[in-house]
């Protein structure tokens, strides 16, 4: 009789442990799911924030590229290539970070309604000085960004690449 009321006492006291346990596994659930649904609105805040920053970065590189060539500071084949890259900026950097697309696959469908192709706008890049090209060759979103932004904001300069001179015999 002894032994039955011992082993009940060690299932009451097993009771309450796994009483007190599932309120502590639903006190820790509640704020795994305050916590989750903070994240998700600062996540959202952060997306609608990007989306933004980059729709005012594609009006304003489009600008660039437009006054530059009104200015004759580029040339039309250069103009042809990089307006609908500064037009699609927005939908380029968008499809890098929101389906991890490499910059060739977001160009793909981003020139896919213009009669720009690839190798037009690759052309265009190869006559461009080295940071810009090597800032394309990264085939990221930060890549391209910093590729328009190079782009956008030499094209009061020299756009076209540089001859190599020999500076040390000159000096």
């Amino acid at each position: 009789m002894i032994f039955a009321f011992g082993i009940i006492g060690l299932l009451v006291l097993f009771l309450i442990y796994l009483a007190l346990r599932v309120q502590t596994l639903q006190r820790e659930l509640t704020l795994t799911r305050s916590s989750a649904k903070q994240s998700g609105n600062k996540v959202n805040h952060a997306y609608k924030n990007l989306v933004l920053v980059t729709d005012a970065l594609e009006k304003t590189y489009a600008a660039r590229i437009e006054s530059a060539y009104k200015s004759r500071l580029i040339s039309q084949q250069q103009h042809t290539a990089l307006m609908p890259l500064m037009l699609n900026f927005s939908s380029i950097v968008m499809a890098c970070c929101e389906k991890g697309a490499t910059l060739e696959e977001a160009l793909d469908s981003a020139l896919s309604s213009t009669d720009v192709s690839q190798s037009d706008v690759r052309d265009v890049i190869k006559e461009m000085p080295g940071p810009i090209r090597m800032a394309w060759s990264k085939n990221s979103a930060d890549g391209f960004i910093a590729a328009c932004q190079l782009i956008t904001s030499s094209v009061g300069g020299n756009t076209k690449k540089s001859p190599t001179s020999n500076d040390a015999s000159t000096a």
